[in-house]
């Protein structure tokens, strides 16, 4: 299989292709059939020799249904299959030398190994979600297509109206055991999307939960300045933030915006878990009767509420957080130096630390440390949301899911796949400048497992000085982007991003790997999209953050939360929002 390959792919690009482990099925859209020769309990049996697909008949229908080829799951159909697409189209999707979404490496893989046609019949850019409505109410679907989170209640609309495909044959026996060891690293997120033990959508899933927890991030110029003294405390770090200010110009001590977003999530040194409120989605734990309830409900945000108000009345926030948007004008203020300490995700490099260094000087950017506590016992523990990134689903009416399955193992197994040993040719043809993404998202499952293995390995690759371990395209890229930074910072700028994320052991990945290791985490257990009643209860996160904006500036006192900001957001959808959560997810 290799050999032949990696010859076709010779001919066709004049670059090595290694031979892909993919999954093979069959299904009519209604009831499937049984399992065809080869196939065992749905695992994949020893690899055979691949017949070599024929001529298709004159009158070859390749969107009919076909039975699945007998053999190893790497069997390509024996003739064409076709199916359409619908996705978002990404600005970062890379094309070259005439290559078009229809026609690029990847789907030429999939032909040329699989015998998958494949097209987009849905590519939009500006508001796929619009277009897939749009395609709903004209009954005229792609055969499989994406649906983003911000639409997640489109796959109840569309399950309980009976457009779905019943996809659990396909899935069970056909997708490669890679992506069904999914569910080993998350077994409930599938959960989502089975109704009645039936699977009609599969989850995208995430790079990896080591990307969620937050970090305090602050500036190392300033901090080593300072003596680089620990911040265990939140004395320690209000203490940081007043010499900030004194020695070294800061306006402010500590970031925020006017949507609260960095506030709230500074609410874990309290003991306090938030959430998304700007979105009205909370993070729901239970209380002391085992019933879930919101973090804004705990007594633990009231000791937040108390010393929030508490550093707007020192200046330790900025005065003018209330007109500060999240993107922008938040960044300008740390690019400008105007602030030195940010609560933000682990992705800060990629987007403040470029500019910094070459405004500032190359010093100036900011290094994550954990977030402190009162009391200084331990870091304050890392938030953990329903981490879904899409929902993959088929149309009722398409003939061959098993197809759908192969191409989505083909690309996991490329992009993923330690086993994989692409070569830098290979690499070079498919993944570098964004060429991996030609494939995102509708066909692209991600591991949940990408990130973490990526600090693992090149943390190793940096202290051994050995990079042939690395085994994905982002890995590859990544560390030389870090060797960049560490041999050349002045002309690699855009390497921070990279570095700070993963390229040193206290890096942001290390700070959340080191929550993991010891416990120090807390899930959401509201593990799913939100529920249907939530439509209905309104956008009440609006009314918590107009009053907690208020009770921060001292305009009402703390008290005002408790006597009636809760009792008021209970009354106006809260109570739905809460019963929901507990009659879904309790």
């Amino acid at each position: 299989m290799v050999n032949r390959v990696n010859k076709k792919l010779l001919l066709i690009a004049g670059v090595f292709v290694l031979a892909i482990a993919f999954a093979a099925c069959g299904g009519n859209g209604n009831d499937a059939p049984p399992a065809p020769a080869g196939e065992q309990g749905g695992q994949a049996v020893a690899a055979t020799e691949a017949p070599a697909t024929v001529d298709a008949p004159a009158d070859h229908d390749p969107r009919a249904y076909q039975p699945v080829p007998a053999g190893d799951w790497n069997t390509p159909f024996p003739y064409p299959v076709h199916f359409t697409i619908g996705s978002t189209l990404g600005t970062n999707w890379n094309f070259q030398g005439g290559d078009t979404t229809n026609d690029s490496p990847w789907t030429r893989l999939l032909r040329d190994e699989l015998n998958i046609h494949v097209e987009w019949t849905i590519l939009e850019s500006v508001d796929y979600p619009l277009a897939l409505q749009l395609a709903i109410a004209a009954d005229n679907l792609p055969d499989v297509f994406y649906i983003p989170m911000s639409i997640q209640r489109t796959f109840n609309q569309l399950q309980e109206a009976g457009t779905l495909l019943d996809l659990t044959h396909a899935y069970n026996n056909y997708t490669s055991q890679r992506i069904r060891d999914r569910e080993l690293v998350d077994p409930l997120t599938i959960q989502t999307y089975t109704v009645d033990g039936r699977i009609y959508a599969l989850p995208r899933y995430y790079y990896g939960q080591i990307d969620q927890p937050w970090h305090m991030w602050l500036r190392k110029d300033w901090h080593e300045a300072e003596g680089s003294p620990e911040i265990r405390t939140v004395e320690d770090l209000e203490n940081l933030a007043r010499a900030f200010m004194t020695n070294h110009g800061a306006q402010y001590g500590i970031h925020t915006d006017n949507n609260l977003q960095f506030l709230f999530r500074t609410a874990p040194m309290f003991g306090a878990y938030i959430g998304n409120v700007h979105d009205s989605a909370y993070f729901w734990l239970p209380d002391e009767t085992g019933r879930l309830r919101p973090g804004i409900a705990s007594p633990e945000f009231v000791t937040a509420l108390e010393t929030w108000q508490r550093w707007y009345a020192e200046g330790l926030l900025n005065p003018d957080f209330m007109s500060v948007g999240p993107w922008d004008r938040a960044q300008e203020d740390v690019i400008n130096g105007l602030v030195g300490i940010m609560p933000w995700w682990q992705w800060w490099g990629w987007s403040m630390g470029g500019s910094i260094v070459q405004i500032q000087n190359l010093d100036a950017y900011f290094v994550p440390h954990n977030l402190p506590t009162v009391d200084g016992s331990r870091p304050a523990r890392g938030q953990i949301f329903f981490p879904n990134t899409g929902i993959l689903a088929a149309n009722r009416t398409f003939q061959n899911p098993g197809a759908y399955m192969m191409a989505l193992s083909m690309v996991d197994h490329m992009i993923f796949s330690p086993d994989a040993n692409l070569t830098p040719e290979q690499l070079d043809y498919f993944m570098f400048d964004n060429r991996e993404h030609a494939m995102s998202p509708a066909l692209k499952m991600i591991d949940p497992h990408a990130d973490m293995m990526q600090f693992i390995y090149i943390n190793r690759a940096l202290e051994t000085g050995d990079s042939s371990p690395l085994f994905t395209a982002g890995m590859l890229q990544k560390y030389a982007e870090i060797q960049n930074w560490l041999t050349d910072p002045a002309g690699s700028p855009g390497a921070l991003g990279p570095f700070l994320q993963l390229g040193f052991p206290n890096s942001a990945y290390g700070r959340s790997q080191h929550l993991f290791d010891q416990g120090l985490v807390v899930e959401n257990r509201m593990w799913g999209p939100p529920p249907a009643a939530f439509d209905d209860a309104g956008l009440t996160g609006e009314m918590i953050i107009e009053e907690v904006t208020l009770i921060i500036m001292g305009i009402n006192p703390v008290s005002h939360f408790t006597d009636v900001v809760l009792p008021n957001w209970y009354a106006q959808g809260g109570q739905v929002k809460e019963d929901a959560v507990n009659a879904y997810f309790n």
